[in-house]
C-alpha cells in the first residue's frame, strides 16, 4: 500500500525550463528598448550560448553578455556607464518575468489535493538552494499541500546521490516500496528512487530530459516502473498496487 507520494519540483511540478528561458529573453528585449544596438535574434543566440557555456545557474548571463559583445565586434564598444545600466535593466526584467509568469502545470494543485485528500503523505525532492527552492514553491502556493520539502543544499547532498531519498524514507518511516517517485529525469530522479526500492514514476513533460540517456547506468535502474503523461495517472498506479 502506497503511504508517501514524493515528487521532483523544476520540469515536474512548473516548467522551469521554459520560465527561465522566457524570462532570459524579457532581459535582451528591455536591453535592445533601452537601444542596445544587436537584431534580436542574434543576441537571443548569443546569450543562449552563454547560458550553454557557462550553466543556468551561473548569475553573471548578462555580465558575460555584454563583455562578449565588446569583443567580437567593434561597433558595440559600449561603454562603462551604458554597460551596467543595461545589465541592471536586464537583470530587473528577468525576476519580474520570473515571479509574474510561474505557474504550476494545470495536473498539479488537483492531484496533490486528492492525495491530502485520500491521507497519503506527500514530500518534494529537490536539488537547489533552499531560498531560491522555497520561494518557488510558495509562488506556486502549494507548501500547504507537501508536508516534507527535501532540498539538497539543505542537507549537502545532491541527486543523483540515493541518500537524499533515503533521507526521505527516514524522514516518513516508510519503506521503498511504500513510495512513489514523480520526476521528469532518468538520471536524477529515476535511477536514485530505485536504488532505495522506491516505486518510480517517469513523467513525460517534453523537456529536455525526456529521454532515456545516462550510459554510465544499468538498465536495471534507467527503466522506470511506470510512464505518464498526467499526473492524475498516479492514482491509478496507487490502486493496482493495493
Amino acid at each position: 500500500m502506497i503511504k508517501l507520494v514524493a515528487f521532483d519540483l523544476d520540469d515536474c511540478l512548473f516548467d522551469s525550463t521554459g520560465l527561465s528561458k522566457m524570462a532570459r529573453i524579457k532581459g535582451i528585449d528591455v536591453m535592445i528598448d533601452l537601444g542596445l544596438n544587436i537584431e534580436r535574434k542574434k543576441a537571443i543566440t548569443i546569450l543562449m550560448e552563454i547560458v550553454d557555456e557557462y550553466g543556468s545557474n551561473f548569475s553573471k548571463h548578462y555580465n558575460y553578455f555584454i563583455r562578449r559583445l565588446n569583443q567580437i565586434d567593434n561597433e558595440f564598444n559600449i561603454s562603462f556607464n551604458m554597460k551596467y545600466k543595461f545589465i541592471s535593466a536586464a537583470v530587473m526584467a528577468y525576476h519580474k518575468e520570473k515571479i509574474d509568469s510561474i505557474r504550476l502545470y494545470d495536473d498539479v494543485k488537483p492531484t496533490l489535493m486528492k492525495l491530502k485528500k485520500n491521507k497519503i503523505k506527500t514530500s518534494i525532492i529537490t536539488d537547489g538552494i533552499p531560498i531560491k527552492q522555497w520561494e518557488k514553491i510558495l509562488r506556486l502556493n502549494i507548501d500547504s499541500l507537501i508536508e516534507l520539502v527535501v532540498i539538497s543544499d539543505q542537507i549537502g547532498v545532491r541527486k543523483p546521490n540515493p541518500w537524499l531519498f533515503e533521507f526521505c524514507l527516514k524522514k516518513f518511516a516508510v519503506k521503498g516500496e511504500e513510495t512513489l517517485y514523480i520526476g521528469d529525469r532518468i538520471d536524477k530522479d529515476i535511477i536514485p528512487a530505485k536504488k532505495n526500492n522506491i516505486i518510480s514514476v517517469y513523467i513525460h513533460r517534453g523537456g529536455k530530459y525526456d529521454s532515456y540517456k545516462n550510459e554510465s547506468e544499468s538498465s536495471e535502474y534507467k527503466i522506470p516502473d511506470y510512464e505518464i503523461n498526467n499526473l492524475d495517472e498516479i492514482f491509478t498506479i496507487i490502486e493496482n498496487l493495493k
